[in-house]
């Protein structure tokens, strides 16, 4: 299962959206049930970091909650 890291996250970010990638992987296994989505939440140097796990066919996409997002990606094809 390919593990895939959205955004431009920081380096303590991104050792958190590892964490919950394997995390993930541990609980699913290679496949988890496609399309659907998993929020983790992940300390990482007495900060807390939110993580969203979604499973698609041939992988794990993780994406940190940490910031704003777009309008687009909150309310699907909005803009």
């Amino acid at each position: 299962m390919r593990h895939i890291i959205k955004g431009n996250p920081t380096q303590i970010e991104r050792s958190a959206m590892v964490a919950a990638l394997n995390q993930h992987q541990a609980k699913y296994g290679d496949y988890g049930p496609t399309k659907k989505g998993v929020t983790y939440t992940i300390k990482v140097s007495e900060e807390k970091f939110f993580i969203e796990i979604i499973n698609r066919e041939k992988s794990y996409v993780a994406t940190s909650m940490m910031r704003p997002r777009d309008l687009s990606k909150v309310w699907g094809n909005a803009a």
